[in-house]
């Protein structure tokens, strides 16, 4: 397993630098153990497409790395959605937008236990 997130790591670092407008690629992690509560499980979906990536995170200790930002999913409360993108927390409710650090995240779904949104450069 040491080694299996030490290669996802390499290619998530990689795939964070890609500055061509033109690029696509996608990175999916699911990680838990079986007999496991579903708290412990992680979630990370990343799809970037010319300059904007859609990611999906849930659960503790799901984290990605996009244009040169850590985002990290902190949780799930009352239907809103708490991330940390780099050294700043932000909250968002499906339909919102907010802004952190050199990014702009458009919230489009909060569920139970996790959260999409798009992200772009400011």
């Amino acid at each position: 397993m040491f080694l299996m997130k030490g290669a996802l790591l390499v290619l998530l670092t990689a795939l964070s630098n890609c500055s061509s407008t033109s690029s696509t690629w996608s990175f999916s992690s699911v990680s838990g153990s079986a007999g496991v509560a579903a708290e412990s499980a992680t979630v990370s979906i990343v799809n970037c497409t010319n300059g904007t990536c859609t990611v999906t995170m849930g659960g503790s200790g799901s984290t990605v790395g996009i244009f040169d930002t850590t985002i990290s999913f902190g949780g799930i409360s009352d239907g809103r959605a708490t991330l940390r993108v780099d050294d700043q927390d932000v909250t968002c409710v499906a339909g919102q937008t907010v802004t952190a650090g050199s990014l702009t995240l458009a919230c489009t779904d909060v569920t139970a236990d996790t959260v999409s949104f798009t992200a772009t450069p400011r």
